[in-house]
């Protein structure tokens, strides 16, 4: 087994744990939320649905040999649309009744209503969802550490964003256990809160993970064409393909088409190519396809392209 081969098993068993863990955590504050009827496990628990999504597009750019290669479509696929706009709308509808819910409480409460905070948290759900944020927290400090041993981008998105907000399921606990001490008007205001950071973590999934999934550009072809053409014996290059971030990792796929009498030199040729890219964009990666040139004296049109 090869390093980078390693490197996709181990941050795929470690996103897999971390996708079970969060679903556990979200079966727990789900449940336990509508079971008690705490506005802040359910609030909670949408915030976690959230950490589930991100795991589900880390282990997508993972599992897929193709976005590794660089070969990957132009653009998200449509489960991952169907996905995003199913969680949209869901995170919409259900973040808008929590929020009219939890204002109608407050507003009975400052009206002096009977039990305007209808929560009743039982000591099981209190100590089942502190152990599992505990477990999740933990598990997401392991992750962040083998994310930078192994370099890899997706699961290193996945845990940062766990972490940036690992401090809001700390103090979910501490208001629960405040909440369990009659203190249940912290209920609908800590909903509240919740439902402003969960917003706020669905943009920066959809902004920073999601793109992960795409196929942008990182080298232009023209740029790559006029550096492959100096080589000798190279006619034509076409159906160039690049991704990645030029400085840290690139993926380069290409076709060359060389001239008949360099064909038994194509593999130096190969090499000296790869040198001449690395040596221009730093690391990077290349797929070379090299096939004879039916027409030795036609040189490389900007029209006979495509990438």
């Amino acid at each position: 087994m090869n390093e980078g081969e390693y490197q996709r098993r181990t941050s795929y068993r470690l996103l897999l744990a971390t996708l079970w863990a969060t679903l556990l955590l979200l079966a727990v504050e789900g449940i336990g939320g509508w079971a008690t009827g705490s506005l802040t496990l359910l609030a909670e628990a949408l915030h976690t649905l959230i950490d589930g999504f991100s795991t589900v597009l880390s282990l997508v750019a993972v599992t897929s040999p193709q976005r590794q290669l660089g070969r990957e479509v132009w653009g998200h696929g449509r489960s991952e649309v169907a996905a995003t706009l199913i969680l949209c709308a869901f995170l919409g509808f259900t973040g808008i009744s929590l929020l009219l819910i939890a204002l109608r409480q407050i507003w009975a409460g400052f009206h002096g209503a009977a039990n305007p905070f209808p929560v009743d948290l039982d000591t099981h759900v209190l100590r089942l969802t502190a152990l599992m944020v505990i477990v999740n927290v933990a598990l997401g400090v392991y992750a962040n550490y083998q994310a930078r041993s192994l370099n890899s981008l997706a699961l290193r998105l996945n845990t940062q964003h766990f972490l940036a907000d690992v401090w809001l399921s700390l103090v979910m606990v501490a208001v629960l256990m405040a909440i369990y001490y009659d203190q249940r008007w912290l209920d609908p205001m800590f909903a509240l809160g919740l439902l402003v950071f969960m917003a706020r973590s669905l943009w920066r999934v959809l902004s920073e993970q999601l793109p992960m999934l795409l196929r942008p550009t990182a080298i232009a072809p023209e740029a790559i064409v006029h550096l492959v053409t100096q080589v000798e014996g190279v006619i034509r290059c076409q159906r160039i393909r690049s991704r990645g971030m030029v400085g840290r990792q690139v993926w380069v796929d290409l076709h060359l088409a060389l001239h008949p009498e360099y064909m038994e030199l194509a593999d130096d040729i190969g090499e000296q190519i790869e040198a001449l890219l690395r040596r221009q964009y730093g690391p990077l990666h290349t797929h070379i396809w090299i096939e004879p040139s039916r027409h030795p004296d036609q040189y490389w049109d900007p029209g006979l392209s495509g990438y």
